[in-house]
């Protein structure tokens, strides 16, 4: 009786202890390392509370995942030194067990610290390690086997090895699915990983597809409130601006995101911190530089608060400064940020890696703003070797390589030279996509326009971006401003072969686009009334244009005010028709109105000159 109530009482103690270790593990997997950090604590004082010999061997084994625990917060926490620190103490404990699955299991947590330090060869050494560990001790079909495989694949998408990355992820979902089915945790990062994966690939449905999946899973098994599920609102905040156009959709993931990284790390996390910068890049891709800049700013003010200065995402945000400042024709700052950029990503890289050659691209792009021609090709080039090595010559990689290098043809007036490297990319973009229509292959289009329009031809140009508007179409719909820019350029070609009804009809699809569409559209709107008010004045249909003038009149000012050279133009077009339609009130009336501006000018100009 006695032996039996001590072994009662032993089991009991020992599940009170993995009760506390599990509640721990849960804090952990959403993402709150404080509380899981502290519940490993109190599970690792009640172990050393225990002297019995026979649970010994129990209470060692429990140190051991308790430390692996611990390390694990603190690696969650970027805390590398306390991160190993535990990391020893676990592997020392596995040793002194002789236990191979545990032992492996530090290898891997060793693996975790590299990929935090951005260390990512050592990370695959230590993961690789593991892994041959863990298949000698417990075979191929085993969770923490499939843990190791999705390392391993998260290791080669850093390193931009995607169909090594895809190898791994098939391991570990296959393995994952066929033990817990498919609505697991494990099985909803994994799936946030390939959605990753679909992303490098140029396969953004795909991607979406998976994100949405990952977090269909996560809002039922850890409820509104983790970082996973911040992380996988970012994501989808990032395709749904980034390719698909949908600012607004990507804004909504975005503070989804910010609300649940505020409340679990607080302002100063990289979780923040890379929220702001895919926020700044959604800003930017809609050419909204001064609300990207701000948010640029914060994300980086942040990592170096946090002295994570030599760190891949800081590498992000000085390219995405870059970019910003490109835009703007600063192209002294763009060039030095970029250059910062460059010199991060070599070092965690090395030379060849493909985001050193999207960086060549960015500097190549620069020197062409420069009118530093040779630079800009050398450049362009070096950015293809590196693309071609890592993923051959029919990658969509290289297909941005090949445009960059027409470009540089481009700038130098070399038209048949930018052609052929156009082609070459609209054959990789066309044989990659089959008979799917892509943002790749409409962009090539556009820019084979834009060679057409500088040699004159405009039956083709306007030929290539009619293609290019189909399938940005069928992609995003019509209501967007790029189509709207493109429906204004196409009607101004037609005008110019004399073709008005046909020009006529496209200026009048610029116009009901740019009046659908939400946001700051005042001078698009004056452009798209601009446009129409001067082809009815030549078309001599004063009736038409009038009204056309008079709403241009209307966003002038609003955009700049009742003192402008370009609304004494308006007023003064608006008196020339009048006198054309014998309406001489009404000319008279446009021509004081004009003469009131003008005088404002005047004193505007006077009261700005300097006083002797």
């Amino acid at each position: 009786l006695i032996i039996f109530l001590e072994t009662s009482y032993n089991y009991s103690t020992m599940k009170n202890i993995e009760a506390v270790y599990r509640k721990g593990l849960r804090a952990y997997d959403r993402g709150y390392f404080e509380d899981a950090r502290e519940n490993f604590g109190q599970a690792m004082h009640l172990t050393n509370m225990r002297t019995d010999e026979n649970m010994i061997i129990a209470c060692r084994e429990l140190q051991h995942d308790l430390s692996l625990g611990i390390s694990m917060t603190f690696c969650g926490q970027r805390n590398s030194k306390k991160a190993i620190e535990f990391c020893d103490q676990a592997l020392r404990i596995a040793q002194y067990l002789s236990d191979t699955l545990r032992i492996a299991k530090c290898q891997h947590q060793y693996g975790e610290i590299k990929i935090m330090k951005n260390s990512f060869r050592n990370a695959m050494e230590k993961f690789k390690e593991s892994l041959k560990l863990k298949l000698q001790a417990v075979g191929d079909n085993n969770l923490d086997v499939a843990d190791t495989y999705h390392s391993i694949g998260k290791t080669y998408l850093y390193l931009m090895d995607l169909p090594k990355a895809k190898e791994m992820f098939d391991k570990s979902l296959k393995i994952r699915q066929r033990i817990l089915g498919d609505h697991d945790l494990k099985i909803a990062q994994l799936y946030f990983d390939i959605g990753d994966l679909c992303d490098l690939e140029d396969k953004h449905d795909n991607a979406l597809t998976m994100f949405e999946k990952s977090l269909k899973i996560l809002l039922m098994t850890l409820g509104k409130n983790s970082l996973d599920l911040a992380k996988t609102y970012r994501a989808i905040g990032w395709i749904y601006g980034y390719y698909l156009q949908r600012g607004h959709d990507a804004r909504t993931m975005f503070d989804k995101a910010l609300k649940i990284e505020l409340n679990v790390v607080g302002e100063s996390s990289l979780q923040v911190a890379q929220t702001y910068y895919y926020m700044a890049y959604t800003y930017y891709k809609e050419d909204n530089i001064n609300h990207s800049l701000p948010l640029c700013f914060k994300a980086a003010n942040i990592q170096l608060n946090l002295q994570k200065t030599c760190y891949f995402s800081m590498a992000n945000i000085y390219n995405l400064l870059g970019h910003c400042h490109k835009n703007q024709e600063n192209y002294d700052t763009a060039q030095e940020l970029y250059n910062k950029a460059l010199k991060i990503r070599k070092q965690l890289f090395g030379e060849k890696h493909l985001s050193i050659a999207s960086i060549y691209d960015s500097l190549a792009d620069i020197s062409i703003g420069n009118e530093d021609h040779e630079n800009a090709k050398c450049l362009a080039e070096q950015s293809l070797d590196i693309r071609e090595d890592i993923t051959g010559d029919n990658s969509i990689y290289v297909a941005y390589s090949h445009s960059t290098l027409a470009q540089c043809y481009k700038a130098q007036h070399m038209y048949t030279k930018a052609m052929g490297e156009y082609h070459k990319a609209l054959k990789i973009h066309q044989d990659i996509a089959g008979d799917k229509a892509t943002i790749g292959i409409a962009n090539v289009y556009y820019n084979i326009s834009c060679i057409y329009g500088l040699q004159n031809l405009l039956t083709k140009e306007i030929h290539c971006e009619e293609k290019y508007v189909d399938i940005c179409k069928q992609i995003h719909g019509e209501n967007r401003i790029n189509i709207a820019k493109s429906y204004r350029n196409i009607g101004w070609n037609y005008c110019k072969l004399q073709q008005f009804d046909e020009g006529l009809a496209y200026y009048q699809k610029h116009l009901d686009i740019v009046l659908q569409l939400k946001g700051n559209m005042d001078e698009p709107r004056y452009d798209a009334y601009i446009s129409m008010a001067q082809l009815y004045n030549r078309l001599k249909r004063s009736k038409d244009a009038i009204p056309m003038y008079e709403k241009a009149l209307h966003y002038n000012f609003l955009i700049y005010g009742e003192i402008h050279e370009k609304r004494v133009e308006l007023y003064n077009q608006l008196q020339k028709i009048y006198r054309q339609e014998n309406n001489q009130h009404m000319a008279d009336k446009m021509n004081k109105l004009a003469s009131d501006v003008k005088r404002g000018l005047r004193r505007y100009h006077r009261s700005k000159e300097p006083l002797l």
